[in-house]
């Protein structure tokens, strides 16, 4: 798993869509897609369900929204440490 993947994750969670999670990330949708794929892969499970309009989150999905903040959000206040020791 990696940082990058759940910030692909938390976009299209908080936009509702892969094609708008795509344009927020500056990514193209099928990148978004694939990089979620690999992700539900890794963790053996879906974390979206899908059909033809719509996307929901599995309870997979919903356990993990709050980690993925959780660890960005630990990687970002590193950065801002690190950065303030410069």
């Amino acid at each position: 798993m990696e940082l990058l993947q759940l910030e692909h994750f938390l976009a299209v969670v908080e936009e509702g869509t892969f094609t708008r999670a795509a344009e927020r990330v500056g990514r193209s949708q099928p990148a978004i897609s694939q990089s979620i794929k690999k992700l539900e892969e890794e963790l053996g499970m879906p974390l979206f369900a899908r059909d033809l309009h719509d996307i929901s989150l599995t309870e997979a999905g919903r356990a993990l929204t709050l980690y993925a903040r959780k660890m960005l959000a630990a990687r970002d206040d590193a950065m801002r440490l690190l950065g303030s020791l410069k």
